[in-house]
């Protein structure tokens, strides 16, 4: 085993290799731009090849946006656990201390000088450049999270765009976003009916009580992701390459949402009936 594992490395090493420049090309080729506002989902495996490090990697896509380009990550404070049974702990989210448990490159791109941080309990989000004051304002009264007047609502209005890198379609939260779109069309509730109370510790040590409303149960069971998946690479909306060994997606924001929004208009959809 321990065999198999250096000589996959060795492998990687020699012919999937990647490094900056060939990134940065790439990314191009997918369809990023300079002033581009583009929200980040990245699992960094140990093999993916690239020739640097994960602030190597972060200074590629701000080099690709550019000067006047935003770039943003999510930076939840759990994992594998559900938004509800995060609040149900009492644990606030501070938003200059706590790691974020998204991944190691969103905690690197977290501890950078120039990096803000959203003041949501449950979905906090960062982002870097020019407009990421203006990206992140008011997220904490937003009851619903990924809802109107948002980070994502904003990502959508802004023409923005979602990368993952060797990530699954699942890490993109903007889903959540596109589903309160539809929420009024489904045939249960999207939410629990009552909104609970988050923590946050803002910038000026600070405690702040913010309600957050809460995915159903029923909604989390019903959900068919895969059929959302099915559809979006039907109607072309999905882009994929790779560059070395590390695989890349990219969708536009304001697509997604528009697309989602006539296709449950004309009866389609990704939830199962209850």
């Amino acid at each position: 085993m321990h065999i198999d594992k250096r000589l996959k490395a060795m492998i990687v090493r020699w012919f999937l290799g990647y490094d900056v420049t060939a990134l940065e090309r790439t990314l191009r080729k997918l369809g990023l731009r300079p002033g581009d506002s583009l929200m980040v989902h990245a699992s960094w495996l140990p093999n993916n090849g690239f020739r640097g490090k994960p602030l190597d990697f972060i200074n590629a896509l701000k080099t690709t946006l550019g000067p006047h380009g935003l770039l943003a990550m999510t930076s939840l404070t759990y994992q594998n656990e559900s938004s509800r049974r995060f609040l149900e702990r009492g644990e606030a989210m501070n938003v200059r201390r706590s790691p974020s448990q998204m991944g190691l490159l969103t905690e690197v791109f977290r501890r950078g000088r120039d990096t803000r941080r959203s003041l949501s309990p449950t979905h906090p989000i960062l982002a870097a450049g020019e407009k990421a004051e203006a990206f992140l304002e008011g997220h904490e009264h937003c009851p619903v999270p990924f809802g109107a007047h948002s980070p994502f609502d904003r990502l959508r209005d802004w023409g923005g765009k979602i990368l993952t890198v060797d990530a699954p379609f699942s890490t993109i939260t903007y889903t959540h976003y596109v589903e309160d779109r539809i929420a009024e069309s489904l045939p249960f509730s999207l939410y629990e009916p009552d909104a609970m109370r988050g923590i946050v510790i803002d910038y000026d040590g600070r405690s702040l009580d913010v309600p957050v409303k809460v995915l159903s149960d029923q909604a989390n069971r019903l959900r068919r992701e895969g059929r959302l998946v099915a559809e979006l690479d039907k109607a072309g909306l999905i882009r994929r390459t790779r560059v070395g060994n590390t695989r890349l997606m990219l969708i536009d924001a304001r697509a997604m949402a528009d697309h989602v929004d006539a296709w449950v208009a004309s009866g389609g959809g990704f939830f199962d009936a209850p």
